[in-house]
């Protein structure tokens, strides 16, 4: 999969109504929606500097202006249009950086949700764990990148960025907010491959079962431990 698709695939989560809206909103100076898109993008600035993500800044809201004068969701499109400029050729990981972005802004903007209680999961029985199908948090998000951008993201907030050595390799993210405070971890295939299956209906026996056909070495005990205790999960329907 290339870098563009991957990005589409992760921003798909996160548009806003605002994304398709007809029009351009030409109430809104330039200035303020260029001002809208470094708060909506805060690491994408951080790694560019304020002179450089300026420009850029301006170059996208002369192509994509607003649609809607609430611009919190402003800049929806942003991570995709960075893939076809020369910076995000010289910074192949700038777009995927800019999808973290977005993804960690959803998360926060997400309604009011409480995570599943573990007295829950063990009142269950296996089967019924097994079968059961689940409701993610409202805040929970992810995605998968074929650079190492959760890294780099996350390295944006180590107390010695110079100190974060990344390898290069595809990464996941997992986004949640289970005490109404955003948090950010990297995950692996197998989580990845999980989460996505029980976004669109899978149980969790069929959801962890298919991880493990497809990466047989990974803990998928310890991921879904993980998974649990990040929060991501709302709910349990069983069978």
């Amino acid at each position: 999969m290339s870098d563009l698709a991957a990005v589409r695939r992760t921003v798909a989560d996160t548009r806003s109504r605002s994304c398709v809206s007809p029009g351009a909103h030409h109430a809104i100076p330039p200035s303020t929606a260029a001002e809208a898109l470094a708060a909506n993008y805060p690491v994408v600035g951080a790694i560019l500097g304020h002179m450089s993500f300026a420009d850029l800044a301006a170059e996208f809201v002369a192509e994509v202006p607003p649609t809607d004068p609430n611009l919190a969701a402003y800049g929806c499109r942003f991570p995709e249009w960075i893939v076809g400029r020369k910076l995000g050729r010289v910074l192949p990981y700038l777009s995927s950086v800019a999808a973290i972005d977005r993804l960690h802004h959803a998360a926060a903007r997400a309604p009011a949700d409480t995570p599943v209680s573990r007295d829950v999961i063990a009142a269950m029985t296996a089967q019924q764990w097994s079968s059961s199908r689940v409701k993610l948090h409202a805040a929970t998000r992810f995605g998968w990148f074929a650079v190492p951008a959760p890294s780099i993201w996350l390295g944006h907030f180590a107390p010695s960025r110079a100190e974060v050595a990344t390898e290069w390799k595809a990464e996941g993210v997992l986004i949640t907010r289970p005490a109404g405070r955003v948090e950010a971890r990297r995950i692996g295939p197998a989580a990845h491959r999980i989460l996505s299956g029980l976004r669109i209906g899978e149980t969790i026996g069929v959801s962890t079962a298919a991880a493990h056909a497809l990466y047989p070495g990974a803990d998928i005990t310890g991921t879904i431990h993980d998974m649990l205790d990040s929060g991501a999960i709302a709910a349990l329907r069983p069978r």
